[in-house]
């Protein structure tokens, strides 16, 4: 299934709607954004994973982001300026401008195939997902844990029931300010890692070293 934005005919784009697709934008929906003047970034820690991502932004928009280090935020940010690039994703759900509070999954992925949800899950995932290693009085051993964390109460609960699809429980909880998801258990844990996966190096490591 192919996704063309019509908002303006002569910057309009046809893409596949592919695993790629789905990855980037759920990367770029949870440390990302669409910003002005035709602005597309993507901000990440660890500089081998972000090389990475571009990688699989090129495969998609046949043009491979720059990337710089952002001293203040001790950062690396990979971005692109592009009117076609920055209308198809915003045309295909990408909120643009502050989005933190009003972010939700785009149609075109709730609408799709399994394995483009999985891509989708993962990305966001790479992007806003922790992995953690629990202890308390009644796991004196400790216990692992996955968790989301963000200011979108509808993203959360969007979340929660694409992980019901592919079987995995959690938990989401809403505060005042932000909403969260969690993955609790080595099974559950276990779950996520075979079904959905971290793409990020790091993330994927700490997690398949706790299991």
């Amino acid at each position: 299934m192919k996704f063309k934005n019509f908002s303006s005919k002569t910057e309009a784009l046809e893409i596949e709607i592919t695993e790629n697709l789905a990855y980037v934008t759920g990367f770029i929906i949870g440390d990302g954004n669409l910003g002005n003047g035709y602005l597309v970034r993507a901000v990440e820690e660890n500089e081998q994973f972000l090389n990475k991502f571009s990688e699989i932004f090129e495969s998609v928009f046949k043009r491979k982001p720059k990337i710089y280090f952002d001293k203040y935020n001790r950062s690396y940010v990979a971005y692109v300026h592009s009117k076609k690039i920055w209308q198809f994703l915003s045309d295909f759900g990408i909120k643009t401008g502050t989005k933190s509070r009003i972010i939700t999954i785009p149609e075109n992925i709730l609408k799709s195939n399994k394995s483009v949800k999985q891509s989708f899950v993962s990305g966001i995932f790479d992007a806003e997902g922790s992995v953690i290693q629990m202890k308390d009085k009644h796991h004196i051993n400790g216990y692992l844990r996955i968790q989301f964390k963000i200011c979108s109460h509808e993203l959360t609960k969007e979340l929660h029931e694409l992980l019901k699809l592919f079987g995995i429980n959690s938990k989401i909880y809403h505060y005042d300010t932000f909403s969260m998801i969690q993955i609790n258990g080595r099974t559950e844990c276990k779950k996520f890692h075979d079904k959905i996966g971290f793409a990020h190096p790091i993330k994927n490591q700490k997690l398949r070293t706790l299991l």
